[in-house]
């Protein structure tokens, strides 16, 4: 069964990895910027196509 996981909590743990290898320089930069929105509770919208992407790094690392 899938595991549902908030944006929120998503780009939190993917945080964690920033600073590491674990990244691509893609992924280092996208998740930089859902952080930046993270902090600026900005967060709320994001599109189609970033929630998309946020899951696809998340699942890559720890699903």
């Amino acid at each position: 069964m899938a595991q549902h996981h908030s944006t929120r909590s998503m780009v939190e743990r993917l945080t964690g990895l920033l600073g590491t290898k674990d990244l691509t320089d893609w992924e280092t930069g996208f998740v930089e910027s859902m952080q930046r929105r993270l902090a600026n509770n900005s967060l709320t919208t994001i599109t189609e196509a970033q929630a998309t992407a946020l899951e696809t790094i998340f699942n890559k690392h720890f699903v």
